[in-house]
């Protein structure tokens, strides 16, 4: 079927070129007719038509992804049946995919940041929304023309789960790659496998190697099932040690242990990246602290207070000494005479000053006598 439809027409559509072909479909590139708008035209093969269940499940996953609208999300324009086969028609990306660009080798960080960052936030949007992809890899990120990259196949990846024929050579080996546990064992698949697969993703773009590689499918699905997680460093040196610790929560075998969302292991990839990136944590970014907004305004912009209540004056202030004129003129003579009304310690001390002068007095005048004789 690869040239047979080259120059045809099928359904609304002039099949220009083919553009290859997976274990699941032949690409196209074609022009919708009438206005020649550029599409890739995804044509899903018949013995997968033949079988009722599984082109009511496409038809019904390509329904669903057709509601997703994200700018890193390659658009689901069209999708229905023709000739008997299957078909989506998505918004044709003209500057190749990550899979070619990966050939060349480990892609510069801030490429990999970038392309991190805008894969995952089209792989949350689609998690908000119940959408589980299924099929990450580096062959389904395609970039426009702006190098801006978009996520592509949300309407097949379900259908291929489904397909017995999935262990075939050639049919299951791409997938392999980057098939988290779970989906290896054939479990109920959630949001954090898509984790682990753009975790794989992400492994490949900075070492330009995969983590777990074989000769054969099930070679591959063994270890990610059992082996534990590779150093990236041993591909590329340079790399920052913290890289190593987001390798192994990204892969982890578990899936409550992986990043709860595609975004949360982008910033980890950030904060891990950050000397060859050139950037810093924000706390060391962050302008000098200037005047509080609160505790440093001008004295004269704030309001007068109210003036406080003559009741809670009188209330605070204290109360007035005694003016006792007889009290004053003993305090003005204390030093000279014993203060009869004073306190007992006071007078106790008045009293022996008195006494120690009368005595003074006494010997004195006992010795005025002796040398008078």
């Amino acid at each position: 079927m690869n040239n047979t439809l080259i120059g045809t027409t099928f359904g609304s559509y002039f099949v220009i070129e083919h553009l290859g072909a997976g274990g699941m479909a032949s690409v196209y590139r074609a022009r919708r007719l009438p206005d020649n708008f550029q599409v890739a035209l995804k044509i899903l093969p018949l013995h997968l038509a033949a079988n009722d269940t599984l082109r009511q499940r496409f038809l019904r996953e390509a329904s669903t992804a057709a509601h997703l609208e994200h700018p890193h999300v390659l658009p689901l324009v069209d999708f229905g049946e023709e000739a008997g086969m299957p078909y989506l028609v998505m918004q044709y990306a003209d500057g190749g995919t990550l899979e070619d660009a990966i050939r060349a080798g480990p892609l510069p960080v801030a490429d990999v940041a970038r392309i991190l960052a805008e894969v995952a936030e089209a792989l949350d949007h689609a998690h908000a929304r119940g959408i589980i992809h299924r099929d990450i890899k580096p062959g389904n990120i395609l970039f426009d023309e702006q190098g801006r990259a978009l996520l592509a196949d949300f309407g097949i990846a379900h259908l291929m789960d489904a397909d017995a024929d999935l262990t075939s050579a050639g049919g299951f080996l791409g997938t392999a790659a980057y098939a988290s546990p779970e989906q290896c064992r054939g479990e109920e698949l959630t949001p954090a496998s898509d984790i682990y697969s753009l975790g794989v993703v992400l492994f490949e773009m900075l070492t330009g190697a995969l983590p777990f590689d074989g000769s054969t499918p099930l070679a591959i699905i063994h270890q990610h099932i059992s082996e534990p997680v590779p150093n990236p460093l041993k591909y590329q040196p340079q790399l920052p040690l913290e890289i190593t610790e987001v390798m192994r929560k990204a892969l982890a075998k578990l899936p409550g242990v992986r990043y709860r969302s595609a975004g949360a292991m982008s910033q980890a990839v950030n904060r891990a990246l950050r000397d060859l990136l050139g950037t810093q944590p924000l706390a060391e970014v962050a302008p000098p602290i200037g005047p509080d907004p609160v505790f440093d305004k001008p004295p004269d912009s704030y309001p007068t207070p109210p003036p406080i209540p003559d009741k809670l004056l009188r209330g605070l202030a204290p109360e007035p000494p005694a003016h006792d004129s007889a009290r004053l003129n003993d305090q003005a003579i204390a030093p000279l005479f014993l203060d009869v009304t004073g306190s007992p310690d006071r007078r106790a001390w008045l009293v022996m000053w008195l006494a120690v002068a009368i005595t003074l007095v006494a010997v004195v005048a006992l010795i005025v006598v002796a040398i008078a004789r």
